[in-house]
């Protein structure tokens, strides 16, 4: 028997060999966490955008994903934050499901799934989305030394970027509360929607009135003109135009009607602003002709992937009577359909709703412009207002345009990639060969084969 239990044993040795190295195998990978991606495009895998911005970061940064764990987009989303963990271990990944979790939600002020708070030191950004370009860009933006800040005029009855906003229930609650049951409310005519989203893409905001604070126009990075309904005075206009003439960077946004005191500067540029509201009968927003709607732009990094917006409300803008100061470039941004024409005038053409100066390149300066200004005029405030700030492109192109001003050109478009199906192309008569072999050759042999063996063991 003492023998038989031998046999038995030694018999059991590969079983239990071959388990043990399993066992070390899949420790061994466990603790050495890797992939493969056998895609055709890379589906799983980052882009060699991304991993240049992570082999960049030197500073710990946490990013909190709160997403939905019964959406696969928002799982897929955090699978893919993992990999930024793995790429760079200074990257600290953290995900928390709102609604398992809602007092951590309410501690970063977050009311929605699909959204990621990054902190680094004592800089927060918030971003909503979860794709790639989504994740790479905040990144970008909370990795930098310095914040920029986006200055809002004030004194003039502009459109306020600090206007109140509430919170609202969507429908009844019980004692446990419904996170994403909430929605938020804001002034119509302020510009608070504008400002989160700004604040959002890791952008101070501030208000500036040039007659009180005459130097602080230096510390802007943009400022914006939003909507005034008075004039603003010679002396503040100078400001402007010095701080212009020394590389800054201006958004503003007349309503019809009035210049609001800005025809000089605008003229300095090249611009003439025609004040007449645009109607446009053959592109507009629902049923208002007054409310000229774009949908093809000029080729401009501004309107680069952008979808529809409208101008509820809009004044154009020509070429200065004087013509083009030597040494601008005028850039038209967004533009009517050729049916357009003002309330007062018959004679339709295509009108400009949005132009950009800038300082024309000098060959004599390796093929730069001598200053980095830059004066974005738009015929119309109410697009940008919370009214209509989400609606369509038009939070999108407000956005674009203070990015463009702010010079936020390291921020990558990462083009989505997605499962390619295999194909193979043939020619008819590589076809009616494969159909020969496959249907008629391969079988015939089989069977051949099949009938010779049979007969021999006969």
């Amino acid at each position: 028997m003492g023998s038989n239990f031998k046999h038995r044993y030694q018999a059991l040795l590969p079983t239990i060999a071959i388990l043990l190295a399993l066992i070390a195998v899949n420790q061994f990978f466990w603790t050495r966490l890797g992939r493969i991606d056998l895609t055709s495009a890379g589906v799983y895998s980052l882009s060699p955008d991304t991993k240049r911005v992570l082999k960049n970061i030197k500073t710990p940064i946490n990013v909190i994903w709160f997403y939905d764990l019964r959406n696969k987009s928002m799982v897929d989303a955090k699978a893919l934050l993992d990999q930024y963990a793995q790429e760079n271990p200074l990257i600290k990944v953290f995900a928390i499901d709102p609604l398992v979790h809602p007092s951590e939600a309410r501690k970063y002020n977050i009311q929605f799934a699909g959204s990621a708070v990054l902190e680094s030191g004592e800089k927060k950004l918030v971003i909503n989305g979860g794709s790639e370009t989504d994740f790479t860009n905040a990144l970008i933006r909370i990795s930098r030394n310095n914040m920029q800040t986006v200055c809002f005029t004030t004194g003039h009855l502009e459109a306020n970027p600090f206007s109140l906003k509430t919170l609202d229930d969507l429908e009844d609650h019980s004692d446990e509360e419904n996170i994403v049951g909430r929605v938020e409310l804001h002034e119509k005519n302020g510009m608070g929607m504008a400002r989160d989203a700004l604040e959002t893409l890791g952008f101070k905001v501030t208000q500036l009135n040039l007659l009180r604070d005459s130097d602080a126009i230096a510390n802007c990075t943009a400022v914006v003109i939003a909507a005034p309904k008075k004039n603003i005075t010679e002396s503040e206009t100078s400001r402007i135009a010095d701080y212009l003439h020394k590389g800054g960077k201006v958004l503003a946004m007349l309503d019809p009607g009035s210049s609001a005191g800005l025809s000089p500067l605008l003229e300095q540029y090249g611009i003439a602003y025609e004040g007449e509201e645009v109607l446009d009968p053959a592109s507009h927003y629902r049923s208002d002709p007054g409310s000229p709607a774009a949908s093809e732009y000029p080729r401009h990094k501004i309107t680069r992937n952008l979808q529809l917006t409208f101008f509820p409300g809009a004044a154009s803008f020509v070429p200065a009577e004087k013509g083009i100061p030597r040494g601008i470039r005028i850039n038209p941004i967004v533009t009517t359909s050729e049916t357009a024409r003002t309330q007062k005038s018959r004679k339709e053409g295509m009108k400009t709703l949005m132009v950009l100066a800038t300082p024309a390149i000098n060959a004599d300066n390796m093929g730069k412009p001598e200053s980095k200004a830059a004066l974005l005029v738009v015929g119309d405030g109410d697009f940008a207002k919370n009214t209509h700030f989400p609606v369509l492109g038009n939070s999108t192109l407000f956005l674009n345009s203070i990015n463009f001003l702010a010079e936020q050109e390291d921020l990558i478009d990462i083009t989505p990639r997605n499962y390619e199906q295999a194909t193979v192309e043939l020619t008819n008569g590589q076809m009616k060969a494969t159909f020969f072999i496959s249907a008629i050759l391969f079988p015939l042999l089989a069977l051949v084969l099949g009938l010779y063996l049979w007969w021999r063991r006969r």
